[in-house]
């Protein structure tokens, strides 16, 4: 499966993400799955590691739970700083 270069471009973003440590990638598969991701966790751990691809579509879900876990992350950062003050 070929895809355009904005799928390699999202796909080294993806990586990058994991890289950073943000999230476990069992808690990022049981998100992604939980929106209705339908690739199992092995797909999605080698793409994470720019080993495979994806579908399209699902290329896309797994952004938005990126996107989800980080909003999810910074809510929780800012009620930990408000309950310190």
């Amino acid at each position: 499966m070929r895809h355009p270069e904005w799928a390699s471009a999202q796909r080294r973003s993806a990586a990058e993400w994991y890289r950073d440590g943000r999230t476990a990638l069992a808690g990022v598969w049981a998100y992604f799955y939980g929106i209705g991701g339908d690739v199992d966790e092995m797909a999605v751990d080698a793409y994470l590691h720019e080993l495979g691809e994806l579908p399209p579509s699902q290329m896309n879900l797994l952004a938005l739970a990126m996107r989800e876990l980080d909003t999810e992350a910074m809510r929780e950062l800012d009620s930990e700083r408000m309950a310190d003050t």
